[in-house]
């Protein structure tokens, strides 16, 4: 199954990207790039998913409900699933205590349940990686899936999260998020990414080759790839919108599912990762 998920919701922390500015992009552009994806690349992808039939999961900021509330009202709308990123993006790793964690995830369920009506149940951690305690302050709060990074991605999430501790067995439903099939991770600044190489073409006949070889390998195993409106909704927006058509033209829109029905319970977390 494929599961097309969406993060960042227009830096919930309210501050720019924290890179510098890529040879290539004018300096008012990178500075707006939160902004960008928000007025430009948004508007796109709900009107293409809309069009296309395709129901996807935003795992969104909870200080997105107080800074963008029509925004994040609009994907809920659309009946697009509204899941946590933390409260303002923090590095999950870092959290130093479980009562710091519990306080962000609070804030974070009590921010989204306020504005949509609905609760939300799942999360995901920004760096992919977990503390030892996530997943029963998780639990308290009646989340019931966590998207992480699994076997062999290990390495590469700790390296995305700065020094991700060890990963504790799973206790909620897990939906294996593999840090490779990070849209800003593969695709060049200067096509829209944060840390890849690729131009956007080039990034999303990659991530199409994936998903076509999973989706004929392994059907019934979620295939998530993660996407910024920023970067896909962006510069990569025509390399994104190639590459859902073509999904759905290949597979058809029943194969999309949202992150709280393909995850799989924490007895299968060793399933294999593309």
């Amino acid at each position: 199954m494929l599961c097309i998920t969406f993060d960042n919701f227009g830096s919930a922390a309210g501050d720019p990207l924290p890179w510098p500015c890529p040879a290539g992009i004018p300096a008012a552009e990178w500075a707006a790039y939160n902004r960008i994806g928000l007025e430009l690349g948004h508007p796109r992808i709900l009107k293409l998913l809309d069009e296309l039939r395709i129901r996807c999961t935003y795992f969104a900021e909870g200080y997105a409900a107080v800074l963008y509330p029509d925004e994040l009202l609009a994907w809920h709308a659309a009946g697009h699933e509204i899941a946590v990123h933390g409260w303002k993006h923090e590095m999950w790793t870092g959290i130093a205590s479980r009562d710091e964690e519990d306080r962000l995830i609070q804030l974070a369920v009590s921010s989204i349940r306020g504005l949509t009506g609905q609760a939300p149940a799942g999360f995901r951690p920004p760096g992919l990686g977990i503390n030892p305690w996530t997943d029963e302050v998780l639990a308290a709060h009646g989340i019931r899936y966590v998207s992480r990074a699994l076997s062999g991605a290990i390495d590469a999430a700790r390296a995305l999260a700065s020094g991700a501790g060890t990963m504790p067995p799973a206790r909620l439903a897990v939906l294996p998020t593999d840090p490779a099939l990070i849209d800003g991770a593969v695709i060049h600044p200067r096509f829209g990414g944060v840390f890849g190489t690729l131009d956007a073409d080039a990034a999303y006949d990659h991530f199409y080759r994936l998903a076509a070889a999973h989706e004929t390998a392994r059907p019934d195993e979620p295939w998530v790839l993660v996407v910024h409106p920023f970067t896909s909704g962006n510069r990569a927006w025509f390399g994104f919108e190639d590459f859902m058509r073509r999904l759905v033209a290949d597979f058809g829109a029943s194969r999309f599912a949202l992150a709280r029905d393909a995850a799989t319970p924490a007895m299968r977390t060793g399933a294999r990762m593309d």
